[in-house]
């Protein structure tokens, strides 16, 4: 499209403004806006420098509830649009395919609203750098923020331009301050104590959770707390794993009629969410409910977490293997009117003397929790409790649920569906693949390793560039996007966990590519890694990103993969990568505590006991499965596993793991071998034995 003359909004209501022909569902969402938007890239940032005009940043995703109701609001008024269209170049940006803009410029909105959120509208001057940044804005405030900043550039374009030009490098020099002001030693165990301490503080020691109005899940602290009893014992970490996963899986945040968590809570209690649902949440909580429910002995975590699964394989991956990015919170323009419910609709679904029974299984109450007098579903009633208020058996009602499910999901879905954005990430698969290949070892459920490897050979045939390296993501097969730090580092963790289940050379092979790829396009040589390669254009500099958010940080997941890359291939090469990126950053780790989670959690494996195992047997030989199995079910995160045929190696994975020499079995049948650091015991036969030896040093 030519820029030409200005176009009327109409015109451009009309026939589309250039995000028209945009793969990701967002920017097609505002497409017939009747503001001139463009994609981020050389048309709009040229045309802003020609012309001398400020840019208007909007950042969001699809199923972000405020980035609709703001465009409602604003965006798709006529009046809105003819002044942005006179006065400013407008961008338009989809967070989930550029998380490199998202990332730096949330932080400028961080630092000047001491908040922030979706959907980010920031002011740039010609050159991108930041003049304001908020997030959603009404209509009126939105205007006469506008027109101030028009006003100002007008007058005092080359202040203004200074101005924002130090606010940039302010932000670019934040992590060396931040660096220099968190000396330390090297990481310790005191330093993982202390962490586990801290969380203590934030604990709502009702709900579990941390303390707030608003809860996040927030899976890598509850995963490391859970890791740290492991590892220690330590029984408060226990009491606060237990609590918030109880709490959560009970709670409206989960849904219980068609499975798998939204985004977040708005209450204390987790029963009234907002309603997106999210494929980066519900893959990272499956993992985290089962190895609870494996660790644990706990089955009620465990059917959360196959659930959770079944939801993702049903409602969340396409024809082709990849898992979808989100599902929307609203559904007929209406937050949550997909899952909400009052008596009537259970009686309905479920005919009147279930329906009443569901009704007080499911909290649901003529008063509500939700507006409208409609209730999100809980599973807190105690069913002999219920069977007493109806006058019903007791085993009766407590299979009551579990038996008219299918009727409650039939009924709800013949409502209006809330929105499927079909994108696929790169990073946000891995973490599925994990999940999904967590779900195989704990349950041995075929459908999961199958879908572990559908999404595993999607992502090969469709984001893997001719070079090896990633595109970050696709829609209807078109790959778009320079994959970031996180797309590389969970998508190796991810392949790295198929290959410890199912043993496939190929998947530990292009793993330890990513690896390398992250290694030399990536790595600040101080230690750690950058958010964006060096060929990738960074208006306000490259980022290094160290604080986990609703996922782990790009930074964490590598120094997991290298952790166990290094584990299965003896290279001391990896396992300084970890040590100098632990080392640099340990002061910072020591004042963020569960901020950076998954760091802490990468330093209690780098500290060990972390053990590989190599079990050598043919497939056919059910001893072999035995060992496999007794490594496998508890997910123990100090263990790394090979799989080999009883006469040792294939060729192709013996290139790629030279330790792997001289591991075979007995001519009475399968030998499982425990090494730590290239130094192994006497193999053995026993499953026995073999669960003793990785687990010393780790309490369970």
């Amino acid at each position: 499209m030519q820029r030409g003359e200005p176009r009327t909004p109409a015109e451009i209501r009309r026939d589309g403004n250039r995000l028209r022909d945009e793969g990701s569902l967002y920017l097609r969402q505002h497409a017939h806006n009747p503001v001139e938007w463009y994609p981020w890239g050389e048309e709009a940032l040229a045309r802003a420098g020609d012309e001398g005009k400020p840019i208007f940043l909007s950042i969001g995703y699809a199923s972000c509830h405020w980035c609709h109701v703001m465009e409602r609001e604003t965006f798709d008024d006529d009046g809105v649009a003819e002044y942005l269209n006179q006065h400013f170049v407008c961008i338009k940006v989809d967070r989930e395919e550029r998380p490199d803009l998202d990332a730096v410029y949330m932080d400028v909105v961080q630092s000047m609203s001491r908040s922030g959120g979706w959907p980010m509208s920031l002011f740039l001057t010609c050159g991108a750098q930041p003049i304001f940044g908020g997030t959603y804005l009404a209509r009126e405030q939105f205007l006469e923020l506008a027109a101030r900043v028009r006003d100002i550039h007008a007058r005092q374009r080359a202040e203004l331009e200074t101005q924002a030009a130090a606010c940039a490098r302010n932000l670019a020099e934040a992590p060396q301050r931040l660096e220099a002001a968190s000396e330390r030693g090297p990481v310790d165990e005191q330093l993982l104590r202390a962490a586990a301490v801290a969380a203590g503080r934030d604990f709502d020691a009702q709900w579990g959770g941390c303390r707030g109005r608003v809860k996040f899940p927030v899976a890598p602290r509850w995963h490391f707390l859970l890791h740290w009893h492991r590892k220690t014992g330590d029984a408060r970490a226990l009491r606060m794993v237990e609590l918030t996963l109880a709490a959560m899986g009970s709670g409206g945040v989960y849904d219980h009629i068609g499975g798998g968590f939204h985004r977040y809570a708005v209450d204390e209690g987790w029963v009234v969410p907002h309603f997106e649902k999210m494929l980066y949440d519900n893959a990272l909580l499956a993992s985290l409910y089962l190895e609870a429910g494996a660790a644990l002995a706990r089955p009620e975590f465990t059917a959360v977490g196959r659930d959770t699964l079944d939801f993702l394989v049903r409602e969340m991956t396409g024809t082709e293997g990849g898992c979808y990015a989100s599902f929307d919170a609203d559904s007929g323009a209406q937050e949550g009117a997909h899952y909400v419910w009052d008596e009537a609709d259970l009686a309905t679904a479920a005919g009147p003397r279930d329906g009443a029974a569901l009704a007080a299984l499911l909290g649901v109450s003529p008063a509500g929790n939700f507006a409208g007098g409609k209730s999100v579903p809980t599973r807190r009633a105690e069913p002999a409790r219920v069977a007493q208020l109806t006058g019903r058996d007791a085993d009766e009602i407590a299979c009551l649920f579990n038996a008219r499910r299918a009727d409650l999901r039939d009924f709800r879905d013949r409502r209006a569906r809330p929105d499927l954005d079909t994108k696929i990430v790169t990073a946000w698969n891995g973490l599925a693949i994990s999940a999904f290949a967590d779900g195989f070892a704990v349950t041995g459920e075929q459908a999961y390793r199958i879908a572990a490897e559908r999404a595993a050979d999607w992502l090969e045939t469709t984001h893997r560039r001719d070079d090896g390296r990633l595109w970050r993501a696709s829609t209807d097969g078109r790959a778009v996007g320079r994959a970031v730090l996180d797309d590389y580092a969970a998508l190796a963790c991810g392949l790295l966990d198929l290959f410890r289940v199912t043993g496939d050379h190929v998947r530990l092979g292009r793993a330890l590519e990513l690896i390398e790829i992250a290694r030399r396009d990536f790595a600040d040589p101080a230690g750690g890694f950058f958010l964006t390669p060096a060929d990738t254009p960074a208006p306000l500099g490259r980022k290094t990103e160290l604080f986990d958010g609703a996922t782990p940080c790009g930074n964490a997941m590598m120094l997991q993969a290298l952790l166990r890359a290094a584990s299965l291939t003896g290279r001391g090469d990896l396992s300084a990568d970890v040590q100098r990126a632990l080392s640099r950053y340990a002061g910072v780790m020591e004042r963020a505590a569960l901020e950076m989670a998954w760091w802490h959690d990468a330093a209690l494996r780098f500290l060990g006991p972390f053990y590989e195992v190599v079990i050598a047997g043919d497939a056919q030989d059910s001893l072999a499965a035995v060992l496999a199995a007794t490594v496998l079910r508890p997910l123990p995160p100090q263990v790394s596993l090979v799989r080999v045929p009883g006469a040792g190696a294939t060729a192709p994975l013996a290139a790629l793991l030279p330790q792997m020499a001289g591991k075979t079995a007995a001519e009475g049948g399968s030998l499982a071998y425990v090494c730590e650091r290239g130094a192994c015991h006497e193999p053995t036969a026993d499953p026995c034995v073999l669960k003793e030896r990785i687990t010393v040093g780790w309490e369970r």
